[in-house]
């Protein structure tokens, strides 16, 4: 259960606080600055919803009078009750906001504080609640300070934390003096500093009050174990003396924090008039039907309890009835135990899973922490980390895990993370980036997709120049880090709790737009993209990088168009100046001499395809056929006959049998007009036998290859081809017959190499 909270907001509202204008900071009245900081304070416990936190709001300088204590005695005037002891919702913000009174008498802070206590113990009576006083005022007022001893006593005795939040106040830790202050002013900020350090209380000014408050809130969350069990190192039942036994809990280091959840609302009960106490909420309900006759399309509602469960195979549902759900179920009981031992460089990083879990010792055992401590200790000399099977609760899947030790005087704990099952791994292989192999196996050291040196340099000199170690500056000019973790806030989530604040009290108003802190930590700093711009315009250069501008909509020409009057993207002066634009005939730019002389040089410059890649295989295969400077038709075709069979093995499915389709009928006619029929007949064989006899066989593939009558190229198509049309229409219809030796290998004899093997993903 949360710790109970119980907070009490004393406002002053005499005429000091709203009558007189500040010269201090940006002006204005003191009520205001006080409103803004108690709406902030208000919000932050609205959104957190708790009903173990109350609050209270007495404001004092009312030109009437209403609590409690006047009630009995007749004393304490000046002392309203604007909103009891209870938890804050809305109305408290809106009264903060809108209807906040302003009195025209100065009343007594100190009574008022004295008021604040009386409520507080009537409420919290003997219980145990975490109680705290705000109180904000100017210190204009005068201030009683009969019974100081009496009231400071109380505040002691009762554990309140008293905070005062002065308008124009003096800040003693950094030096700062206000001047022109009045004498009445001057005693009674005296007078609360004596009283802030006689009750352990503590003083701030406003506009220091109100900078903390410009950040967003971040509630703290009560430390609360996931987790309370054993840390076992080998079977402590069995064999207890060689075994590792610590009681230890599992406490959440990272969570992600979820924006507030949003609820249905009714529009319909909005425009309705008839009802009274409308909620606006909208209930869900479901319901289950099943069709008893097809042909009528009749539905009759079933209840959930008498439903199965069913799991689909293909396009088949398999049910499953609760009987036989038990299955599904698996016999665990909680438990952290460790499996293995890994090196710390033999881990990868992308093993780690979903949220990190602080492994601490259980609460009040010296002997658990002696334990833990001393694990934690060998492996972080040891530089390895734990592997671990961890059960939460019983009957729940077992997980995997790692415990990593962690140490840096005075904390030491082990960090736990989720690790992945196999299933749960991708692995993926890509192209290398540094390392360029042709397809006869020639690895090249030049190449204009591979880095130069000078790349390099260039690169790593803009990573260092990009350091946020020392991007920022504090308040006094030092270099700091930028954007540490404790600064950077989600801010889609302070966006929307910002959004729901201003719309709850400003219904009318648009939306606020988003905090200017939080839009600059998605972007880069201006003082390091003045640093780099230099060094990015060599690296544009460097790298030869072009804007790619998009082809746009394409539409069908119509006649109308004909109608329309195209314009030219051309200005006046490139029209009237014709020293410049010599080539303009008619409104249009003709090619000079000299732009011909240098667009052969850029395709002389081209450089030319020499491979058939898997991007674009068609128009790479053209490309090489096309070249007439040297002849690449042989190493084409052969190259081509590669990439088909690549695409046919590694095909998952069918989704690779188009493409590969495609590449065959270019293959197929090219080598019919370029005297390759016999490396293309050949090929087609081989390929062939490769569908019918691979595992699983392709022959789908094959099936394709026959509805399309892509077939050997006889000699009739080609003068180079020994294969009559005859053998080539029966070279369709013929199949292989596979024939496979099934060997069973029992795996107690399998040695135990293999077995790892089998077992390895890498």
């Amino acid at each position: 259960m949360a710790d109970k909270k119980c907070t009490i907001y004393i406002v002053d509202v005499g005429p000091t606080m709203w009558q007189v204008k500040r010269d201090e900071g940006e002006g204005g009245i003191a009520l205001d600055l006080a409103r803004k900081a108690l709406l902030a304070m208000l919000e932050a416990k609205v959104f957190a919803g708790l009903k173990s936190d109350v609050t209270g709001l007495l404001v004092f300088g009312t030109d009437e009078t209403d609590n409690q204590l006047n009630d009995q005695t007749d004393e304490y005037e000046n002392i309203t009750t604007l909103y009891p002891i209870e938890q804050p919702q809305l109305p408290i913000l809106q009264t903060v906001n809108n209807d906040i009174p302003h009195g025209n008498v100065q009343a007594d802070a100190f009574d008022a504080i004295i008021v604040a206590l009386n409520m507080m113990e009537e409420h919290c009576k003997k219980l145990k609640y975490t109680k705290k006083i705000y109180l904000f005022t100017d210190g204009e007022s005068p201030i009683n300070q009969h019974d100081f001893d009496r009231v400071s006593s109380q505040i002691l005795d009762q554990n309140i934390e008293l905070n005062v939040l002065g308008v124009d106040f003096d800040d003693p830790e950094i030096g700062l003096s206000k001047e022109n202050k009045s004498e009445n002013k001057k005693r009674n900020e005296q007078f609360l500093r004596k009283l802030a350090d006689e009750c352990k209380g503590t003083i701030f000014p406003m506009e220091d009050v109100l900078r903390q408050l410009s950040k967003p809130y971040i509630r703290p969350v009560k430390p609360m174990p996931v987790y309370r069990g054993k840390l076992t190192l080998g079977d402590t039942e069995m064999h207890g003396s060689s075994s590792l036994l610590i009681e230890v809990e599992l406490i959440a280091r990272t969570m992600k924090a979820k924006p507030k959840s949003f609820k249905k609302y009714s529009a319909l009960a909005e425009s309705a008039n008839n009802i009274e106490n409308k909620t606006y909420e909208v209930s869900h309900s479901r319901t289950y039907s099943i069709t008893v006759d097809e042909n009528v399309n009749e539905k009759v509602d079933v209840p959930q309890d008498e439903l199965d469960r069913a799991y689909a195979l293909g396009k088949t549902f398999i049910p499953v009835s609760k009987q036989d759900e038990n299955i599904f179920s698996f016999e665990t009981s909680p438990c952290l135990s460790i499996i293995s031992f890994i090196r710390k460089e033999e881990f990868r990083r992308e093993l780690v899973l979903s949220n990190v879990f602080t492994v601490v010792p259980k609460k009040d055992d010296l002997v658990a922490a002696q334990r833990l401590s001393s694990f934690i200790h060998v492996l972080y000399e040891k530089d390895s980390f734990a592997i671990v099977r961890y059960v939460k609760k019983p009957l729940e899947s077992p997980k995997l895990g790692v415990l990593i030790p962690y140490i840096k005087p005075p904390k030491e704990c082990l960090y736990f993370a989720r690790m992945p099952f196999r299933e749960d791994y991708r692995r993926f292989t890509f192209p290398s980036l540094d390392r360029i192999v042709t397809k006869a196996g020639k690895e090249l050291n030049v190449h204009e997709y591979l880095p130069t040196g000078e790349m390099l340099d260039k690169m790593g000199k803009f990573i260092e120049n990009l350091d946020l170690m020392s991007a920022a500056t504090d308040d006094k000019g030092n270099p700091r880090e930028y954007l540490k973790v404790k600064e950077c806030f989600n801010p889609i989530n302070v966006m929307i709790k910002k959004a729901v604040s201003h719309k709850a009290l400003y219904p009318e108003e648009s939306l606020p737009q988003p905090d200017p802190a939080l839009k600059a930590q998605t972007r880069m700093l201006t003082t390091l993209v003045e640093k780099n711009k230099e060094l990015v315009d060599e690296m544009r250069t460097l790298f030869n990088i072009k804007e790619v501008k998009g082809k746009g909509k394409t539409t069908k020409r119509r006649f109308a168009d004909a109608n329309v009057v195209v314009e030219q993207n051309l200005s006046l002066d490139q029209i009237l100046n014709t020293s410049k634009h010599e080539g303009l005939e008619n409104g249009k730019r003709t090619k000079s001499d000299d732009e011909d002389g240098r667009n052969s040089l850029m395709l002389e410059k081209k450089e030319s395809v020499r491979e058939v890649g898997f991007a674009d295989p068609l128009g790479d295969f053209r490309e090489m056929v096309s070249n007439r400077e040297e002849d690449l038709v042989t190493q084409a075709v052969e190259q081509m006959c590669q990439v088909i069979e690549h695409f046919v093995k590694s095909s998952f499915g069918t989704s690779l049998y188009d493409k590969a389709l495609e590449c065959l009928k270019l293959l197929r006619e090219t080598s019919a007009k370029e005297n390759e029929s016999e490396t293309f007949n050949k090929f087609l064989k081989e390929l062939k036998t490769a569908v019918f006899t691979s595992s699983p066989p392709k022959t789908d593939f094959w099936e394709l290859l026959g509805s399309n009558k892509l077939t050997l190229i006889s000699n009739k198509e080609a003068d180079d081809s020994t294969i009559t049309e005859e053998e080539t229409e029966e070279f369709l219809k013929m199949k292989l017959e596979k024939k496979s030796i099934i060997e069973t290998v029992d795996e107690e004899q399998m040695p135990t190499d293999e077995l790892l093997n089998l077992m390895d993903d890498d």
